[in-house]
C-alpha cells in the first residue's frame, strides 16, 4: 500500500469557479424550464405564509418566517412569482455545494503520491462535476427547486453543514466549528433528521484523525486532537441554537393563528414538538419506502466509501471481487439517482407513493450521485494503471475522452428528461382551471367545494385581487377544520353557528331558508339539495353554478372554456402513459378532470363526461376500492337490507341480485319489483322493465318514480298518449319536479 503523506486537500480557485458555473447553469435551467405556477404540494404552506389560512402543524416555522416577510414586503402576486426565482437560485446553490462537497471528499479519499498529482487534479474535478450534474437532473431535486419550499430549505441547510464540516476537516480552526454546530441545532428544530448529523460528524472526525496519525491524510495545522475538542461548548451551543429555533417556530406558529385554530394553549405547544417530530417521520415515508430507500439509496454509498480508499491506494490492479461490487453499486446508484423516475425502487410502488418527503427523496438522490462519483473515480484510476506507461506525465487517451463522453451523456440525459412537457402541460391545465373557476365566480365571496383544490383557489383569487373563500363540504371534525369553517363569519351570528356544525348545514340554510342566501355564493358540490327539494338547479357554467349573478352569456363562455380544458386533459392523458408527475400534481389534475366531468353531466353532455372519466386513472383506482368495499358490505346483509342499501345508492345491478331473493318469498314486493325493473331499464330491456315496474303499482299505485319511468318506457315504445297520461299522473303526485317535467316535455315533443 502506498499512501500520500504530503498531499494537501485544499480547494483551488478553479474549483470555486467551476462550482459557480455549474450553479449558474442549474439556476438557468430550473428557471427557464420550470413548470408554470406552484406545485400543488406547496399550495397549503404558501397560503399559510400569505396569511390566507392558519397553519395546522408547527413545522416548518423557519421557512414560514422567511416567506411571511416576503409576502408582507411585496404582496401576494409578486411574492408567488418570486418564490419560483428564489427556488431556482437555491437550487443552483445546492448544485454548486454538491460539487464542492464531492470535490473536497475526493481530495480526502484520493491518496496518491505527488508523482501522480496530474491524475488527482483531473479525476477529482471530473467526478465532482458528474455528481453535481446528476443532482441537477435528478427528479426529486428538480421538483423541490421549482419553488422555494421547506424541503429545499432543509436540503440547503444540510449541504451547507456538510460543506462547512469538510472545510473544517481540511483547514481546521474553531471559527468553522461553532457555526457548524449552531447550524445543525437550527436544522434540528425543523426536522428530526438533523439529529443524525452530530454523531455522523463526530464519528467522521475520529476516523479522519486516526488516518492522519497513520500518515494517510495531510494534517491541517489547526486540526485538534479529538480528546481536546471543546465538547461541552459544542453541546451547549447545539442546545442553545436548537432552543432558539424552537422558540422562533412557536412564535411564528402563534403569530399566524395556529395555536388558536388548533384549540391549544400556548403552554401546550412545546410538549407537541415530540409529536411533531414523529409526524414528520411518519409522513416522510412508508415502512417499505424506508427499507427500499435506505437499501438502494444509502447502502451503495456506504459500500463505495468503504471500498474507495483501499482500491485507489493499492498499486495492484483492482481486485476482481471489489470491482464487481463497485460495478454493482454503481448500477444501483444510476438507477436510483432520480434521473430515471421509472427505475427508482424507493419512489413509487403499486400506484402508491412509498416515499412522500421531498427532502428525503432529494437525500437519496444525493447519496446515489456521490456513489457514482466515487465509483467513477476508482475506474478512472484503473484506466491510468492499465493503459498508461509508468511515470507518464500526461493523461491517456481513454481518460482524456472520459470528460467529454460523460458530459455529453449527461446533457443527452438532461435533454430527454428535464423539459417534461407532459408535466408542464398538466400544471398549466390545473393553473388555468383555477383561474377559470375564479373568473366564473364573478362577485361571489363563497364557493362550496370538495376541498381538494381549496388552497390553490384561494391563492389564485388573492393574486387577482379577489377574496373568495372556499367552503369545504367534506371538512373533518378537528378543531382546525372547525376554525376553517367559521373563520370568515362574525362570532355569534347564525352563519357562524351553522358553519361550526358543518358546511352542508350552511348550504341548506342559505339555499332553503335564507332569502337570497346564495346571492354571493357559487357551488361546485351540493346539488343534491336542489334535487331533494325538487327545485330547479342553479345556472350551470363550466366550473361552477350560481343561483344569482350569472348571465346566459357568462355561462356560455364558461362552458366553452370548460370544453377546451376537457380536450386538453384528454390530449395530455394520451401522452402521460410513461410520465410520472408528482403525486400532488396528478391528484390535482384528477380533481380538475372529475369536476369538469361532473359539470358536463349536469349539462347533459354525457359523451364528454364519459371520455373524461375513462381517462381519469385516479378515479378508476378510487372506483375499484369503492367496488371492493361495496361487495364486502353487501356480503354482510340480509336480502332485504341489501336491496334497500342498493336502492339508496342507485346501484341497480346489485339491487337485481337481492330483489330476486326477496321476490321468491313475496312476488308483489314493491321495492324488489322496482329494483328489478330499474336494472332491466338500464340494460334497455324495456319489456322486462315494464313488467316489473307495473307490478310495483299493485301496492303503490301512486308512486311518482314508478310512473315517471313507465312513462319513459311507453314513450320509447311509441305509446305517446299513454306516456303523457303516466307523466301527468306522476306530476300530480310530485308537483314542480324537474325530472317529471322533463319526461312530460319529451312525451309531448315526440307525440305525432
Amino acid at each position: 500500500m502506498r499512501y500520500a503523506t504530503t498531499m494537501k486537500v485544499e480547494l483551488s480557485v478553479k474549483d470555486f469557479v467551476l462550482a459557480a458555473v455549474l450553479g449558474f447553469l442549474s439556476f438557468t435551467a430550473f428557471l427557464c424550464l420550470s413548470v408554470p405556477g406552484l406545485d400543488p404540494s406547496q399550495w397549503g404552506e404558501v397560503a399559510v405564509a400569505a396569511r390566507l389560512r392558519p397553519p395546522s402543524v408547527i413545522f416548518p416555522g423557519l421557512w414560514r418566517g422567511l416567506t411571511c416577510g416576503l409576502f408582507s414586503a411585496v404582496g401576494i402576486p409578486v411574492a408567488v412569482k418570486s418564490l419560483s426565482v428564489i427556488g431556482a437560485v437555491v437550487g443552483g446553490l445546492c448544485v454548486a455545494l454538491v460539487y464542492l462537497i464531492t470535490r473536497q471528499s475526493l481530495a480526502f479519499l484520493t491518496r496518491m503520491g505527488e508523482e501522480h498529482a496530474v491524475w488527482t487534479n483531473l479525476i477529482c474535478p471530473l467526478f465532482a462535476t458528474v455528481a453535481a450534474l446528476f443532482v441537477a437532473v435528478a427528479d426529486p431535486v428538480w421538483r423541490i427547486s421549482q419553488t422555494f419550499s421547506p424541503e429545499q430549505l432543509r436540503l440547503l441547510m444540510m449541504l451547507v453543514a456538510f460543506y462547512v464540516w469538510l472545510r473544517w476537516l481540511s483547514v481546521g480552526s474553531d471559527w468553522r466549528l461553532y457555526p457548524l454546530v449552531a447550524l445543525v441545532g437550527v436544522m434540528a428544530a425543523e426536522t428530526p433528521f438533523a439529529f443524525l448529523l452530530p454523531p455522523i460528524f463526530l464519528t467522521g472526525y475520529y476516523r479522519v484523525w486516526r488516518r492522519i496519525m497513520g500518515g494517510v491524510f495531510y494534517a491541517p495545522k489547526k486540526l485538534q486532537d479529538p480528546d481536546r475538542l471543546p465538547c461541552w461548548r459544542m453541546f451547549f451551543l447545539f442546545l442553545g441554537s436548537l432552543g432558539a429555533a424552537v422558540w422562533l417556530n412557536t412564535v411564528v406558529f402563534e403569530t399566524l393563528g395556529g395555536v388558536e385554530a388548533n384549540g391549544w394553549r400556548m403552554s401546550d405547544i412545546y410538549f407537541r414538538y415530540g409529536a411533531g417530530y414523529w409526524r414528520v417521520l411518519a409522513d416522510a415515508s412508508t415502512l417499505a419506502g424506508w427499507a427500499l430507500g435506505l437499501g438502494f439509496g444509502l447502502f451503495p454509498l456506504i459500500v463505495a466509501v468503504r471500498l474507495f480508499p483501499s482500491s485507489v491506494g493499492d498499486d495492484r490492479p483492482l481486485v476482481f471481487q471489489r470491482g464487481v461490487i463497485l460495478v454493482f453499486v454503481c448500477v444501483l446508484s444510476i438507477m436510483q439517482c432520480g434521473a430515471f423516475p421509472a427505475a427508482r425502487f424507493w419512489a413509487f410502488m403499486i400506484d402508491s407513493v412509498a416515499v412522500r418527503s421531498g427532502f428525503l427523496l432529494a437525500f437519496y438522490a444525493l447519496c446515489a450521485s456521490f456513489t457514482i462519483a466515487l465509483v467513477g473515480s476508482v475506474f478512472a484510476f484503473e484506466c491510468q494503471r492499465v493503459y498508461l506507461p509508468d511515470n507518464s506525465p500526461k493523461p491517456g487517451r481513454m481518460l482524456r475522452w472520459l470528460v467529454p463522453t460523460m458530459s455529453a451523456a449527461l446533457f443527452v440525459l438532461a435533454a430527454v428528461h428535464v423539459p417534461r412537457t407532459v408535466e408542464a402541460e398538466m400544471s398549466r391545465i390545473v393553473h388555468d382551471a383555477l383561474h377559470e373557476t375564479v373568473r366564473e365566480c364573478g362577485d361571489a365571496k363563497w364557493v362550496f367545494t370538495d376541498g381538494k383544490l381549496d388552497d390553490g383557489l384561494e391563492l389564485v383569487a388573492a393574486s387577482v385581487g379577489k377574496a373568495i373563500r372556499p367552503l369545504n363540504m367534506m371538512s373533518g371534525a378537528s378543531s382546525w377544520d372547525e376554525t376553517m369553517r367559521k373563520r370568515n363569519f362574525t362570532e355569534g351570528s347564525a352563519d357562524y353557528d351553522n358553519a361550526a356544525i358543518g358546511i352542508p348545514m350552511l348550504l341548506r340554510v342559505w339555499a332553503g331558508e335564507k332569502p337570497d342566501g346564495m346571492a354571493e355564493a357559487a357551488i361546485q358540490l351540493g346539488f343534491e339539495f336542489w334535487t331533494r327539494e325538487h327545485k330547479p338547479l342553479p345556472k350551470v357554467s363550466g366550473m361552477v353554478a350560481r343561483e344569482f349573478g350569472m348571465s346566459d352569456d357568462e355561462a356560455k363562455r364558461g362552458i366553452e372554456a370548460a370544453r377546451e380544458l376537457s380536450e386538453r386533459i384528454l390530449a395530455v392523458s394520451q401522452k402521460s402513459a410513461g410520465a410520472q408527475p408528482s403525486p400532488t400534481l396528478a391528484n390535482a389534475m384528477s380533481a380538475v378532470s372529475w369536476r369538469l366531468s361532473r359539470f358536463a353531466r349536469l349539462r347533459n353532455d354525457e359523451q364528454l363526461a364519459n371520455r373524461l372519466d375513462a381517462s381519469n386513472t385516479a378515479l378508476k383506482r378510487m372506483l375499484t376500492l369503492v367496488e371492493y368495499e361495496r361487495q364486502r358490505t353487501f356480503m354482510q346483509l340480509t336480502p332485504r337490507e341489501g336491496l334497500r342499501l342498493a336502492l339508496q345508492r342507485a346501484d341497480f345491478v346489485e339491487a337485481r341480485r337481492y330483489a330476486a331473493a326477496v321476490l321468491r318469498s313475496d312476488e308483489d314486493d314493491a321495492e324488489a319489483n322496482f329494483g328489478m325493473g330499474m336494472s332491466y331499464l338500464r340494460d334497455s330491456r324495456l319489456d322486462d322493465a315494464e313488467f316489473y315496474l307495473r307490478r310495483c303499482l299493485i301496492r303503490r299505485p301512486d308512486e311518482p318514480a314508478v310512473l315517471n319511468n313507465l312513462s319513459i318506457i311507453s314513450r320509447k315504445a311509441g305509446r305517446y298518449e299513454e306516456a303523457e297520461e303516466l307523466a301527468r299522473h306522476a306530476l300530480k303526485m310530485l308537483p314542480n319536479s324537474p325530472e317529471v317535467n322533463k319526461t312530460l316535455k319529451d312525451a309531448l315533443e315526440k307525440a305525432p
